[in-house]
């Protein structure tokens, strides 16, 4: 095969392979905490919460991102709150959750996913009683997987796992994530 012949074939595959390299985030339970303790029975925050909202498109997603569902990020957080006593059916309170920002700037090396989500929670009349926003980062090394599309989808995952850990721990419960101590 002629050398111009097989360049124009790379070039014409190489759209193909951007395609296949689209990650989406693992299935439903991928990004909550493993590990989560309840609030204190007598918490404000204990059985609050009745739902959990946000806005979807927030995130932007270029072709060459890892695919991160917005509602499946408040799915994994709903239940997560569940698990942590803070949302039952009865629930008064609603925990808006919007976020603000995903980004995953890669190296040969590592690839790290920061995350942005801001966190309020209104009461019965509408009236705004938590409002914070939660930063937290993940770096995947090579050492965790050799094709960089896996560590992408571990730094997103984990990175959401540590949003919503950060979240509990603001509320009160503890998680799997969440440092014991310090600021957002």
């Amino acid at each position: 095969m002629p050398r111009s012949m097989a360049r124009r074939s790379l070039l014409a595959a190489l759209p193909l392979l951007f395609l296949g390299g689209c990650v989406q985030t693992g299935p439903m339970g991928s990004m909550a905490p493993g590990v989560i303790g309840p609030v204190a029975p007598g918490s404000i925050w204990a059985g609050r919460i009745g739902r959990v909202t946000g806005t979807d498109g927030m995130v932007d997603n270029p072709l060459w991102t890892a695919e991160f569902s917005e509602p499946g990020f408040r799915s994994d957080l709903a239940s997560s709150l569940t698990r942590a006593g803070i949302m039952t059916p009865g629930g008064t309170n609603r925990l808006n959750a919007d976020v603000e920002s995903v980004t995953q700037p890669q190296t040969w090396t590592k690839v790290q996913v920061t995350m942005v989500v801001h966190y309020t929670i209104h009461d019965a009349t509408g009236r705004t009683v938590f409002d914070q926003t939660v930063t937290t980062s993940y770096t995947s090394p090579l050492g965790q997987s050799v094709r960089g599309i896996d560590r992408l989808r571990i730094a997103s995952e984990n990175a959401a796992k540590d949003n919503i850990a950060l979240l509990l721990h603001a509320l009160g419960a503890s998680a799997e994530g969440a440092p014991t101590a310090g600021p957002f």
